[in-house]
């Protein structure tokens, strides 16, 4: 049966990627966007103008919904203080505005909010699950915490699919090595949807992939290296070089009016040890699980970055 899911980030790497499933399974689509342009390539859906800054373009955005899936929030902020008004505030007028139109919410939190302590982005994604929570009051929602996604459409992750490409593979030189959960978007998407028709409400949920243990900096490198025909080089990198490069980029990033892409906070979150999705695990409440292989989900995202002449 057909739905109505509203959508905030459809112009982001997994909003999009989410939009373009629920268009294939049927539902009818309504996109928040503060630029409609930036979603005209999405035949038959229906965009509300606005940002999350607009509770009357939020309200719009749930009013006749089923389900608002909340994908929307900063990876990267100018200010540690963009991610509180962006991440948090933002979550909580989503909520609310599900809560109005009793649509269910399924909030896209992050694996870093397990440990608010290591960054400002982390910190912004724990304090977005408890606003969802106030926000909604008694109405129904869902926080799926995502571990590193990577896939085609994604620019976040290019620059390291290129220095694999060039023969190297960095990673943090620690000891023991850091692990993480790292998911194809296709199986993100999954998940959200699942999640959505099968995962007891009002609960916050962590999101695996194919491997329990998940992977080292150093397996993804080899994976990824298999996926151009070749191994790269390890390049163990000291924490006090990155943290010393991370500090000098940053300042210039914000000198010039940008979002530093490679911040103290990020080096933080490269170094802590565990990333794997352990807690209240959705693929133990759902049967949802990761379908996509690492060394296969690589190999469609090479190809789509050589098809769209980013490689």
């Amino acid at each position: 049966m057909s739905r109505t899911v509203a959508v905030t980030g459809g112009t982001g790497f997994v909003g999009a990627a989410l939009i373009q499933t629920l268009i294939e399974r049927g539902d009818k689509v309504k996109a928040l966007a503060r630029d409609a342009q930036r979603l005209a390539h999405f035949p038959d859906i229906a965009v509300v103008p606005g940002s999350l800054e607009n509770e009357g373009a939020l309200s719009s955005l749930a009013e006749g919904s089923d389900i608002l899936i909340h994908c929307a929030g900063l990876t990267h902020a100018r200010r540690d203080e963009e991610f509180f008004s962006v991440n948090v505030e933002g979550a909580r007028r989503a909520a609310q505005a599900a809560a109005r139109h009793r649509a269910k919410l399924v909030h896209i939190s992050s694996l870093a909010a397990r440990r608010p302590e290591v960054s400002a982005y982390a910190e912004s994604k724990r304090k977005s699950e408890d606003a969802v929570a106030e926000g909604s009051g008694a109405n129904p929602f869902i926080a799926l915490r995502a571990p590193a996604i990577y896939g085609p459409g994604d620019a976040a992750t290019l620059p390291y699919f290129k220095l694999v490409r060039s023969g190297l593979a960095p990673e943090p030189a620690a000891e023991p090595s850091p692990r993480a959960s790292i998911l194809y978007v296709g199986d993100v998407v999954a998940a959200i949807l699942q999640a959505a028709d099968e995962a007891r409400e009002n609960a916050i949920y962590e999101i695996g992939d194919d491997s329990p243990s998940g992977y080292s900096w150093g397996e993804i490198g080899q994976a990824l290296g298999e996926a151009f025909g070749r191994p790269p080089a390890r390049l163990p990198a000291p924490r006090w070089l990155l943290a010393s490069y991370a500090t000098c980029a940053a300042g210039i990033s914000r000198m010039a009016g940008q979002a530093p892409m490679v911040t103290p906070g990020k080096i933080r979150e490269f170094f802590h040890p565990d990333w794997v999705a352990r807690d209240n695990l959705l693929a133990d409440a759902t049967s949802w699980r990761a379908r996509t292989p690492l060394k296969e989900g690589f190999a469609k995202t090479v190809r789509w970055y050589q098809e769209n002449g980013l490689l």
